[in-house]
């Protein structure tokens, strides 16, 4: 009992020293260096101060990590120092592995960061081979935020030969190997995580990316009548309410999500809240490249053009709008 007590009072001295030793050191840094001093002491300073308990550090991180995502999630949504904060949490104790799959998850599903995502459960793999998690974790990013079924089939197989996966992992695997229907699988994996997890915001992310399979499908529906329409007419319907006029559909299908269902000018339907979603990703994606070329020229590219020739800039989802990139600033919209 004694034992315990000095190592808490020991962890609770060092995490209060720490604290006190950054703010000091970072009193004259710019105003967001204020909210990395609420959640996250200078890693450099915490490990001089860890006494040889990084593990309970680690786990007293976690919480402030936990809070953070919170918080962002109901305010700005921009998660800028999460990547930092899981950094140093796995750094600090690398079996850790609620803070590589959660974190993993976190990144992907709210942050909409999935290469950041997968980088982490890949670090986390490396210092625990045996755990089914986190290759599952990678499956589930390929698979719901890329809709990439190769690529998850092979991470769901790892997971599957891995440690002890439950049977649903397991079957899951089976069913991907075998190419049946990824719509079904993306599904099952959405109510899993809204059957099991305690968190409101995950919960939340999750019912909207079940309304989005759906929708999907719906999309690829309304493409098949609108074959049907061309054949009939000879002609490309412009709207939704061409088919409905033409009594191949019975009214325009909702969207609980508030978008709307349209026909682009290339005669694909799409739907709104699917394309703001892909715009959102698309922005995590593009405003990261832009960093990394401040980062190595010292400046931001004067134009998207310029940042082409390094990195990838991926297309606007809307077939009709275009990024717009402040070089002042490196930010796009």
């Amino acid at each position: 009992m004694r034992k315990l007590i000095a190592a808490i009072v020991v962890v609770s001295l060092s995490f209060v020293c720490t604290t006190f030793s950054q703010r000091r050191v970072d009193t004259l840094r710019k105003e967001n260096a204020a909210e990395e001093v609420l959640y996250f002491p200078n890693e450099r300073l915490l490990k001089s101060f860890t006494c040889g308990q990084s593990s309970v550090i680690a786990d007293i991180l976690w919480l402030k990590c936990i809070s953070y995502t919170s918080k962002e999630f109901h305010g700005d949504f921009k998660f800028t120092l999460l990547d930092r904060m899981l950094g140093t949490i796995t750094r600090l104790d690398p079996y850790f592995i609620d803070a590589y799959r959660w974190g993993g998850v976190f990144l992907a599903m709210l942050k909409r960061d999935n290469d950041a995502s997968i980088k982490l459960l890949e670090s986390g793999i490396e210092k625990n081979p045996k755990s089914w998690e986190l290759p599952f974790e990678i499956a589930r990013t390929y698979i719901l935020n890329r809709h990439d079924g190769v690529m998850g089939a092979k991470w769901m197989a790892v997971a599957a030969s891995t440690g002890e996966p439950p049977e649903f992992v397991v079957n899951w695997a089976k069913h991907l190997q075998q190419k049946h229907n990824l719509g079904d699988i993306e599904r099952d994996m959405w109510a899993q995580i809204i059957q099991n997890t305690t968190d409101e915001n995950m919960r939340e992310t999750a019912q909207r990316r079940l309304i989005e399979v759906d929708l999907r499908e719906i999309c690829l529906a309304l493409d098949g009548v609108v074959k049907k329409y061309v054949e009939e007419k000879g002609e490309a319907p412009k709207t939704i309410d061409d088919l409905a006029a033409a009594g191949l559909i019975q009214g325009k299908p909702s969207d609980p999500l508030g978008g709307t269902f349209f026909i682009n000018s290339k005669g694909v339907v799409q739907n709104t809240s699917l394309l703001d979603s892909q715009v959102e990703e698309r922005i995590v994606f593009l405003q990261g490249s832009i960093n990394k070329y401040k980062e190595k020229h010292g400046t931001p590219p004067p134009n998207l053009d310029t940042l082409r020739n390094e990195y990838i800039v991926p297309t606007h989802p809307y077939l009709d709008r275009d990024w717009k990139y402040n070089p002042s600033t490196g930010e796009v919209k």
